[in-house]
């Protein structure tokens, strides 16, 4: 549906979009989702970039699972209904492997110094949470939920990432390569050891029959993780090894939606706004000095160099559902559902110059996406959905070689993402 469940939530995944739609599960019940990432980004033509400078990357892996109890006996016969969920909330996996060559005049006819880089970059990992949620019914109409998240690798050993950066590069002066300029750079770091705890808070009112609304607030958190670097250098052999236990401080969020069904009781659609304040998002080093001190997460920058705004989604979505009234059971309903929406990412918005970087105007980068799912209720008792979500950004992320220097005639990617979510739900 795009996206757009806040004012919906009426499976057990509430504890992600809206823990008050919590009350609406009136049967036990487990449920687990299923996921296969595509990204593909092109690299824009420059003066310094080689053509087709592309990547792609493939992840696959478990992203959703739940168990749900409703409590048969609470204070004055009120839902009460709490959860257990891991959901994998961040996803780091990501590679990029391109040509890049720098010229520079050196004064003479057909006298130039120029570099051939070769760039690698490889990511892997991911950030998770167990997540126990309670949602509990005020009134008729009005349903509240709490989720705590616990981002801790002593419960979720995965939450780890790690990422390998490789540098070539060759000189050549007036075409001739110069075996003094000739080099080779590695850098290996790894975060682990994760800890940290935010809160998710929701209320669902039921405004009429057929009207939801719908409201959510995510708190900041801040996570300490363990940080790891090996820098290696070649032409001649030098390293260094650091490390640091980093604060990282993660943005809060707070959405809002409705939702409407319509009298046939087969069409429902939906909309949410969701603000994420991406301007608290920061990694604080205390062993770093001055500059280093407080830095974007984004852009590997001082926070005073890469400023970034909040950002604002816009979902909106619909379902079918494929309800046979002529039939006092319905063994098989089948549902359809499609949606799009409007999904910035936060950047810098800085640009290079000859001598470092720019600072930037904290301008997000612009993503738009489109979904379409099918699905069936067997029995009454599975529920089997599948969705597919097509996520695209034209001239983004220009922060990924941030400060490079040499990339300032216009450096940035064309983003295609493809997700593909298989799910299921099993009533008790």
């Amino acid at each position: 549906m795009g996206g757009a469940f806040i004012a919906v939530a009426d499976d057990a995944t509430a504890a992600s979009w809206n823990p008050g739609g919590l009350t609406q599960l009136e049967r036990p019940e487990v449920s687990a989702v299923y996921s296969w990432k595509w990204l593909d980004e092109e690299f824009s033509e420059t003066y310094h970039l080689f053509p087709e400078s592309r990547y792609g990357v493939s992840v696959l892996g478990l992203n959703y699972l739940s168990a749900v109890y409703p409590i048969p006996w609470t204070i004055g016969g009120r839902n009460l209904v709490v959860s257990l969920n891991y959901q994998q909330k961040f996803d780091f996996d990501r590679s990029f492997d391109f040509e890049a060559r720098d010229i520079t005049p050196l004064g003479g006819l057909n006298s130039f110094l120029s570099r051939d880089m070769d760039i690698s970059f490889d990511q892997k990992g991911s950030l998770s949470s167990l997540s126990p949620a309670v949602g509990f019914e005020l009134t008729n109409r009005l349903s509240c939920g709490i989720v705590a998240n616990l981002w801790d690798s002593d419960l979720i050993p995965s939450n780890q990432w790690e990422a390998t950066t490789k540098r070539r590069v060759k000189g050549r002066i007036s075409g001739a390569f110069n075996l003094t300029s000739i080099g080779r750079a590695d850098t290996y770091e790894k975060h682990d050891d994760v800890s940290g705890t935010n809160y998710t808070f929701g209320l669902l009112y039921r405004a009429t029959e057929r009207l939801n609304v719908g409201a959510v607030y995510h708190t900041k958190f801040a996570a300490r993780v363990d940080y790891r670097r090996l820098d290696l250098m070649h032409n001649p052999f030098f390293a260094t090894y650091y490390e640091s236990r980093l604060r990282l401080e993660f943005p809060s969020a707070y959405g809002v939606g409705v939702a409407y069904r319509f009298p046939n009781d087969k069409l429902t659609l939906s909309m949410d706004v969701t603000k994420r304040e991406w301007d608290e998002y920061i990694q604080i080093d205390p062993r770093a000095g001055v500059f280093g001190h407080r830095i974007s997460p984004i852009t590997g920058m001082p926070k005073s160099m890469s400023p970034h705004d909040p950002t604002y989604s816009v979902r909106l979505g619909g379902e079918y559902v494929f309800v046979d009234s002529t039939k006092p059971i319905q063994n098989y309903m089948p549902s359809v559902r499609a949606g799009v929406f409007y999904d910035p990412e936060p950047a810098s918005g800085r640009s290079d110059r000859w001598w470092w970087v720019k600072p930037g105007d904290g301008d997000p980068d612009d993503y738009y996406g489109a979904t379409l799912g099918v699905g069936v209720l067997i029995k009454n008792r599975v529920n089997v959905d599948l969705a597919y979500q097509y996520r695209w950004g034209t001239n983004v992320r220009k922060d990924t070689l941030s400060g490079a220097g040499i990339f300032e005639n216009g450096f940035s990617v064309d983003a295609q993402q493809h997700n593909l979510y298989l799910s299921t739900v099993i009533y008790f």
